[in-house]
């Protein structure tokens, strides 16, 4: 038996454990719970919500301002603010958003995994018994009643769910993970320190909750999803399957398992428990599924499809709730010979792709959460209350709330509204080509960007940037010559070219060519679910695609000191 005689006892939602006296509280959660910490537990984004009842130390003065009077009166406090006392409880909050973007559901406690070495994947017998109607005709869907497609990103995770063709939900909540780090570097650790089965368990759990909520908003039970797709980064997929990451973060940096099978929801422990699971194809131990599905999302490589011809992508463009079929640039035809196309994922990831010359190169960045609106002292996902418009207007800020909210309610920044924000303080001549900010400035209410935010801009675009750059130069074409630029992400819908261009995210090409493809990963994994056909498909892109390793590229290294800069 475990020795607590020199522990206390302490509650988190309803389940006693025992720890150390004065344990910070965001420690605790970090163990086993997946409470949403964008700052990293640095008393920064007041995010680590919680009812907290006990002992607890009286709230500091910037505890106060990060909660407001309001909230601590009911009981409100932050995890990364309080320290373990006797019999002390706290229970993690439930927050859902506004309207059908996002609900992020609340965190429960981890499922149990099937042994000590964790659950594995189905064995190659078990996938194949596993795949749905293996003999259907390309074209067909591949579920009757229910199907769903899920993306799981390193900062938020996107699910969609079908019913006889049409879709009736989309929802989204944070990654559950990132309380193990906002990149994967991090989690990576994590897991090889001993906690592969926790990172498993919670991304399975967050999945698992998605899917349940969709169902039950449609009427539906969870149990009666016959297919899901699941696409993601290499390293989602390891976490999820609970994968040793080892070889990711290893030199020669080759991963042993790049995907491409089916198994079943019991599997990976799934509400959706007999259900048909799909993972797709990664493109390498760099870059993942979600590019591997934003290709046929976005449709980057087709050149003699009508866009919006087949049904696979009508059904990808209501998952979004945008147009995704970007194959036909403007005054561009996409049939021409020798066309070149650029797709950029603005995530964490930072995932890049360049189709040239009927040739696929692609590499990552690790740009980090900054454009996802985590890891800022205001940052947030784009939901009801976020900032997601600034503009700079005769000497003054203007801002859009989402949510149609006055500017004052304004509760934190997401991902277009900093970039927006940043290209504002350049024009307004606040912010130096240099990236120096004098002092931190406020667009509304209490949220704004300080002198550490721009750093975190700074290095998030100067690596997308200079992977972009990276691979122009190894096909040595300018991207003046390119048919299109690609922007694919959940933000990205919401995103301004124009203020992208300003910050030097993007290269300066004409902005009609900039072309807005939302959640591309997403979009291509419903096509899978809805054209039999799209499984080969995404498995021969993959497999034809040539990445390249910017951690030993010179030419990257050159080029990210020099974009880490603000064009003038």
């Amino acid at each position: 038996m475990t020795d607590n005689s020199e522990k206390i006892r302490f509650w988190i939602n309803g389940e006693a454990l025992f720890t150390e006296l004065g344990t910070t509280v965001s420690s605790l959660l970090k163990k086993s719970h997946g409470v949403e910490m964008p700052c990293g537990g640095r008393h920064a984004c007041g995010k680590c919500m919680v009812y907290a009842e006990g002992s607890f130390a009286a709230p500091s003065e910037t505890e106060q301002k990060l909660l407001g009077a309001e909230r601590l009166a009911q009981g409100i406090r932050l995890a990364c603010f309080l320290e373990a006392v006797p019999d002390g409880k706290i229970d993690a909050l439930r927050q859902e958003a506004d309207g059908d973007e996002t609900i992020c559901v609340s965190t429960p406690s981890a499922p149990p995994v099937a042994n000590a070495a964790g659950m594995s994947p189905a064995q190659p017998s078990e996938r194949a018994s596993a795949a749905p109607s293996a003999e259907a005709a390309p074209g067909a869907r591949l579920y009757r009643h229910l199907g769903a497609a899920v993306d799981i990103g390193t900062t938020t995770i996107a699910a969609v769910l079908y019913r006889e063709g049409r879709a009736v939900g989309t929802m989204g909540a944070w990654n559950p993970q990132s309380v193990f780090g906002a990149d994967v570097i991090s989690r990576m650790e994590a897991s090889l320190e001993g906690k592969a089965d926790k990172l498993a368990a919670i991304v399975r759990e967050a999945v698992s909750c998605l899917l349940t909520e969709l169902a039950e908003h449609a009427g539906e039970s969870a149990e009666a999803i016959e297919t899901v797709i699941i696409t993601g980064n290499t390293s989602m997929l390891y976490f999820l399957t609970q994968k040793d990451p080892r070889c990711l973060s290893r030199a020669p940096f080759e991963a042993d398992e790049l995907f491409g099978w089916w198994t079943i929801g019991e599997a990976l422990d799934l509400s959706c428990r007999k259900a048909d699971v799909y993972l797709p194809r990664c493109m390498s131990a760099f870059v993942g599924a979600d590019i591997t599905t934003a290709i046929l999302g976005s449709g980057l490589t087709e050149t003699d499809r009508i866009p919006g011809a087949d049904g696979s992508r009508k059904e990808a463009e209501a998952a979004i709730g945008t147009n995704v079929s970007c194959g036909e640039m403007d005054g561009v035809s996409a049939a021409r010979g020798g066309r070149s196309r650029l797709m950029v994922d603005v995530g964490t990831n930072g995932e890049i792709v360049l189709f040239h010359k009927e040739r696929l190169i692609c590499c990552a960045t690790a740009a980090g959460p900054a454009f996802e609106g985590a890891g800022l002292s205001c940052g947030m996902r784009g939901v009801a209350g976020a900032i997601d418009h600034v503009n700079w207007e005769n000497g003054s800020w203007k801002v859009h709330v989402i949510g149609d909210r006055e500017a004052s309610t304004a509760e934190g920044i997401c991902g277009s509204g900093v970039i927006d924000g940043v290209a504002g303080l350049l024009e307004s001549g606040l912010l130096e080509d240099t990236g120096y900010l004098e002092e931190d400035v406020c667009f509304a209410g209490n949220v704004g960007l300080t002198a550490e935010d721009i750093r975190e801009v700074q290095l998030a675009k100067g690596a997308i940037r200079a992977g972009m750059e990276t691979l122009l130069a190894e096909e040595k074409i300018d991207a003046a010559g390119l048919e299109g630029l690609y922007v694919a992400g959940g933000f990205g819908s919401y995103m301004s070219a124009k203020s992208a261009e300003r910050i030097g995210l993007f290269p300066k090409i004409d902005l009609s060519r900039i072309k807005i493809c939302g959640n591309a990963a997403l979009a291509g994994a419903v096509r899978i679910l809805h054209d039999r056909g799209m499984e080969k498909e995404a498995t021969a892109l993959a497999e034809r695609a040539k990445t390249i390793n910017l951690g030993s590229s010179a030419k990257f290294q050159e080029f990210y000191m020099e974009y880490m800069m603000f064009d003038e």
